[in-house]
């Protein structure tokens, strides 16, 4: 009796465990309804990819103009919210593309889950640059905003200098006080780039076989990889394990990586890590 008690304790935990994670791929029946590029309006029955507090990643054969509102209806218990558009991700098949779409009031909770806030002190930074007027901010980002930037290197937001909405992207005018003077230094001329890296500021948790732990700080990120900042010695060679915090359509969860080379610096080095699969 008791055995069967905690077994089911457990099962309990763990679903719950997993309705409080930031991110759950869920395949949602929705009604989105707006305007197409054209500018003429449309209903389209669709399904999301992704959901969290603040929006979703959604599938649909209908092309959105970035920072334009649509209705997104739950079918599943008939609650309607307006999400801001925040930008495109890659074409599924035929015409059908996915979309990351942003609540514009969250606290209504559409999707009916109860969200966890992510792990304190690994919400991604990013340095971002209007470019329109060349404004450079730095920005805490929702995850909508990084699976976005993170893919198409640009996303949608006010400007209070051009005092509208303009296209941002990762700024190359990179400096601040948590980042050496060599920030914009290159790394090693024999590294082999296969995936298009942007420059993306973000705090994420790194540790080694050995125990070796840090809060180490990003340079830039790529769908392989990452360079990452640290004041700790790690080895080329190490296999490492990076909680990232937004990673690429997942909750945040521990990536496995392995440092392929590293580059002292005047108060730390910057790491190359690779992915493992």
């Amino acid at each position: 009796m008791v055995t069967g008690s905690d077994d089911k304790t457990s099962v309990n935990e763990t679903r719950a465990e997993r309705r409080r994670s930031d991110r759950i791929l869920a395949p949602i029946r929705i009604r989105v309804i707006g305007n197409d590029t054209n500018g003429v309006s449309f209903s389209e029955d669709a399904v999301t990819v992704s959901v969290n507090k603040q929006g979703a990643r959604i599938s649909l054969t209908h092309s959105l103009l970035p920072d334009d509102v649509i209705l997104i209806l739950n079918k599943q218990n008939n609650l309607e919210e307006e999400f801001r558009v925040v930008g495109a991700f890659q074409q599924v098949m035929g015409e059908r593309r996915e979309w990351g779409v942003e609540a514009l009031n969250p606290e209504n909770n559409i999707w009916g889950i109860e969200f966890g806030p992510p792990a304190d002190g690994v919400q991604p930074k990013a340095v971002i640059e209007c470019a329109a007027c060349k404004s450079v901010v730095e920005s805490p980002m929702s995850s909508i905003e990084y699976d976005v930037l993170l893919a198409t290197g640009l996303i949608s937001r006010h400007c209070d200098r051009c005092n509208e909405t303009t296209r941002w992207k990762p700024s190359d005018q990179v400096v601040l006080p948590e980042m050496i003077k060599a920030a914009s230094k290159a790394p090693p001329s024999n590294e082999r780039r296969k995936a298009r890296r942007i420059r993306l500021v973000m705090r994420v948790r790194v540790r080694n076989s050995w125990g070796l732990l840090d809060i180490a700080q990003t340079r830039d990120v790529s769908k392989l990889g990452l360079c990452f900042f640290s004041t700790k010695l790690f080895n080329v060679g190490d296999e490492v394990t990076i909680v990232l915090p937004f990673a690429f359509n997942q909750v945040p969860v521990e990536t496995k990586g392995k440092i392929i080379w590293s580059e002292l610096s005047e108060s730390g080095r910057y790491y190359g890590v690779q992915y493992l699969k």
